[in-house]
Parts: structure tokens; sequence; C-alpha cells
């Protein structure tokens, strides 16, 4: 007659799934599930299902020569006698065996979290690349407003305008200077955008010499802008003129002129 369903019977369902278990245990549990306990199915099939998945989460591993000689003389049908294995081992191997399946499972758990840390990480340090540039963006903007109120604030302040000529007769430009400090501010408005290979050269007349004042470009709104230092004296400057010029700016003026004032 087959044992009624116990708690020392769940006990001896995680050898049974290793294949540790032997002797009257072996069969007790056989003639058990014979019957057909549901619970007792149930928890096999537990086990069953996690010792599969701590198998695939573990490498394969080649075996000893020692356990592929005896596995050889298994499969040669050489008769060997089974020792008897403790009850103890059963809860050993039950032990184990949850070791394994809880530390295979928190591995996959971890993995997904430090998956998720780094992305989140990752999302983060790309905010803060944007937020840094947009505040350099700032800083750079306050710090040209801040120049050009001290250029247009300046007492002294001579101004220049400038007209379009040749195919922008709608262009124009102001220029500020300020003759305390020699720093002038320079502005283009409505110039057409330059191909890659072109820019902008702002020029200053003195002496009948041109002398270069920079390069600038427009955004798409035809407006440029264009910090100059070292001017010499408003009074010395007869002319001062914008032509398009190759990419870099060259010495001396060779392209056409499109403002001038």
């Amino acid at each position: 007659m087959a044992a009624p369903h116990s708690t020392r019977i769940e006990d001896l369902l995680p050898a049974y799934a290793l294949g540790a278990l032997d002797g009257d245990d072996l069969r007790e549990l056989a003639a058990h599930l014979e019957v057909g306990c549901a619970e007792c199915r149930r928890q096999l099939a537990l086990w069953d299902r996690d010792l599969e998945a701590l198998a695939a989460s573990v490498p394969p591993v080649l075996p000893s020569e020692t356990t592929r000689a005896r596995v050889l003389r298994l499969a040669a049908g050489t008769p060997q006698a089974a020792p008897r294995v403790p009850r103890w081992l059963y809860f050993a191997a039950a032990a184990l065996l949850l070791l394994g399946v809880w530390g295979a499972a928190g591995q996959l758990q971890m993995r997904g979290e430090v998956r998720q840390l780094t992305a989140e990480r990752d999302r983060l340090a790309r905010q803060v690349a944007t937020l840094d540039r947009e505040v350099d963006l700032a800083r750079a903007e306050a710090r040209q407003a801040a120049q050009a109120l001290q250029i247009l604030a300046a007492p002294s302040v001579q101004s220049v305008v400038l007209a379009g000529l040749g195919p922008t007769p709608k262009a124009a430009g102001h220029t500020y200077v300020n003759p305390q400090t020699r720093d002038a501010l320079f502005y283009a408005f409505n110039l057409p955008r330059l191909g890659e290979d072109k820019t902008y050269q702002l020029w200053f007349i003195a002496g009948g010499k041109p002398v270069s004042a920079g390069i600038f470009g427009v955004d798409e709104r035809g407006t440029g802008r264009l910090r100059v230092e070292n001017v010499v004296k408003p009074e010395e400057i007869q002319v001062w003129a914008v032509t398009v010029e190759p990419r870099g700016g060259v010495p001396q003026p060779t392209g056409a002129m499109v403002l001038k004032g």
C-alpha cells in the first residue's frame, strides 16, 4: 500500500528530482507517485523545471577521467553495488538545489537591474551634457551682450552705416566704434548664406590700405555679427566694407564687395 501524503514524502522530492534517491525511500516515493498524488506531482514538476533552468544557466564542464571511466562502465553494464545514501544527504541536495536556483534567478534579476541602471545613467549623462552645452551657450551669449553693451553705451561711440552693393542691394550693415577702448561692433542684415567654401570678411581702409577686421557668417535670417578689437582711431578710417572671400579669409580683399559705408 502506498504511503499517504506527508511532509516526509515531500522532503524526498528534491533528491528524487536530482536522481539521488534509492532503496526503500525510492520505492516508497515511486509507489506514492503512482497512486496519483496531485500535490507531489505538482511539486516534482516545479523541482524539474528549476533543475532545467539551473542547468541552462551553467556553462558545460568537461568531465574528469574518473567520471568518464565510471560513466563508460555503467554504459557497459558493469554491475556495481549502490551505496546507501544517508537521509541527511537528501536535505543537503535540496538545499544546494534551492541555492543554485535562487542564485541563478538572482543573477538574472541583477543583470536586468544593472542594464536598467546603466541605461538610466547614460540617459542622465546625456541630459547633463545637453545642459552643460546650454549653460556654456548662455554664458557666451551673456558675455557677448555685455561686450556689445559696453561699446554701444560708450558716450563717444561712433557709428557707420553700410549699404548693400551689387547682388545684395537690400543688405545693410552697421559698425559701432568705441574710440576709448578701440573696440568695434559690426552687424550685418539681409545677407544671403554662403556655401561652405566661402565666408564674409569685414575690412576697414585706413591710410589707403585695407585691413582685415575678421570673418563672419550669417544665420538663416541673413544676420551676422562680429566684434573687432584694436581698431585704429575712427577719424583714420575712410571706409568700412564687406567682401565675399574663400573660407578662412584672405590677407587682402579679392572677392566681390557686398557692403560698403
